[in-house]
């Protein structure tokens, strides 16, 4: 289930018509998916509950969070082709790691960890 509300994202991106709404939705989708990725918790939706089974990282979503997802949204959407330039760096823009950073988790690793 979306974090936001397909409406709102098309009022972001100033887009009035219904033609482009799989295009919007998807572009919506991979953006929530950047930003719970660079969180690195769960997000639901405002009123929603936390999911079962949480490790007690989850987080409603947040005004913070709601203009990040709009701001990278907005960014897929505007840049749909790959960049000639760029030299195959996936960093956020800075306007979204400051709405996001309060709401990092940031993990701990255990320097003797070995997986075997």
């Amino acid at each position: 289930m979306p974090l936001l509300d397909l409406a709102l994202v098309k009022r972001h991106l100033r887009i009035f018509h219904d033609d482009e709404d799989t295009e919007v939705a998807a572009y919506q989708a991979a953006a929530e998916n950047i930003v719970t990725e660079y969180l690195d918790r769960v997000v639901y939706a405002e009123g929603g509950a936390p999911p079962s089974g949480d490790d007690g990282t989850a987080i409603e979503v947040t005004p913070a969070i709601t203009a990040a997802i709009l701001l990278v949204t907005g960014d897929l959407y505007e840049y749909r082709e790959a960049d000639p330039d760029s030299k195959g760096d996936a960093v956020l823009p800075r306007s979204v790691r400051a709405l996001l950073a309060p709401f990092r988790v940031w993990r701990t690793v255990d320097p003797d960890y070995t997986d075997e």
